[in-house]
């Protein structure tokens, strides 16, 4: 895979800041990633749909 075809990656925080989540997405987001790794937008969605569909006991 070419540098052209890898989507960028950001850390925690800066997803945290990004316009692409809700602020409650973003609270989500800050407890669920994993500081000092790196997330495409789309990875951060997905762990973000895996945790709000896990069921609650």
């Amino acid at each position: 895979m070419s540098k052209k075809d890898t989507a960028p990656t950001f850390n925690k925080h800066q997803l945290a800041r990004s316009n692409q989540f809700t602020n409650r997405e973003k609270d989500v987001l800050s407890a669920i990633l994993e500081e000092g790794k790196t997330y495409t937008v789309q990875q951060a969605k997905e762990q973000l749909t895996t945790f709000l569909k896990k069921e609650v006991i």
